[in-house]
């Protein structure tokens, strides 16, 4: 009964960990491909968010008019964005659930302008990104509820043996 239990236990803080690390491989990606749009490249991933990616279309844009401090600017917004990203992972990491509902949010809101832009591809991305990140919240609360459970009622101590 107790192996079963810790299989369990240990299938729910993996699920958990796994979708508080979707929003750094969400940050990480991002910025990468930041890097590569204002480069000059026309490379990106599907994982982008489509926030740093409109920053990045109009800086390159401002920046034929006004230099590539434009450019500079951008980079630092999009920096700003995807810190967002990688501290709500740390957080919900370290068990703050509300991380994880904040992070569906804005990667959702995210989500629609790339529907908007009709990016039909990384729309779709987006939402089995936010269904892993909701996979990895549920398995959270339910590994916190298994906490507390245990908390409440500790194992019964071993009775102490007797010499004869």
């Amino acid at each position: 009964m107790q192996n079963a239990d810790f299989g369990y236990r240990a299938a729910l803080s993996q699920r958990a960990r796994s979708g508080a690390n979707w929003f750094y491989w969400i940050a990480v990606l991002s910025l990468i491909t930041s890097i590569l749009s204002l480069t000059g490249s026309g490379w990106r991933f599907f994982l982008s968010l489509g926030s740093t990616q409109i920053i990045d279309g109009l800086a390159t844009g401002i920046a034929e008019e006004l230099g590539n401090a434009a450019k500079v600017i951008g980079f630092v917004l999009d920096i700003f964005i995807t810190g967002i990203f990688a501290g709500l992972g740390w957080l919900a990491g370290k068990k703050h659930h509300w991380a994880y509902i904040v992070g569906i949010v804005l990667f959702g809101l995210d989500g629609l302008l790339l529907f908007l832009f009709q990016d039909w591809i990384s729309a779709i991305f987006h939402a089995l990104v936010i269904y892993w990140i909701f996979r990895g919240f549920q398995s959270a609360q339910q590994l916190a509820a298994l906490e507390r459970e245990a908390a409440q009622y500790p194992a019964a101590q071993a009775s102490p043996s007797t010499s004869i």
